[in-house]
């Protein structure tokens, strides 16, 4: 599982990563000191229309399906750098009919 970092420019979503799982647990962090906000799931229109949430420091989060993650600056404090990196995840199954 690989650490990823990104560097965000400010307050529009910016895409970071897109997954399809049935389910998985990210990690995810920007630095203490300033407030970010990851979005997940399908982007329409210029930002991810499933769940949005504000965070400093890092933060555990759980999506669902397919989507991707996607990150602002939340401060008003200019450019800002953040990381995430996949926990764990449980793929989609399918079951076979031959």
């Amino acid at each position: 599982m690989a650490l990823t970092y990104r560097t965000i420019d400010g307050p529009q979503w910016q895409w970071a990563e897109t997954y399809v799982f049935a389910k998985a647990t990210y990690l995810i962090a920007c630095p203490a000191d300033r407030r970010c906000q990851v979005g997940m799931g399908v982007s329409l229109l210029g930002q991810p229309r499933g769940e949005k949430l504000r965070f400093s420091g890092e933060r555990e989060i759980t999506v669902l399906g397919a989507g991707a993650l996607h990150f602002r600056v939340d401060d008003g404090g200019g450019p800002c750098r953040v990381g995430f990196v996949l926990k764990d995840s449980s793929l989609i199954t399918a079951n076979w009919d031959f």
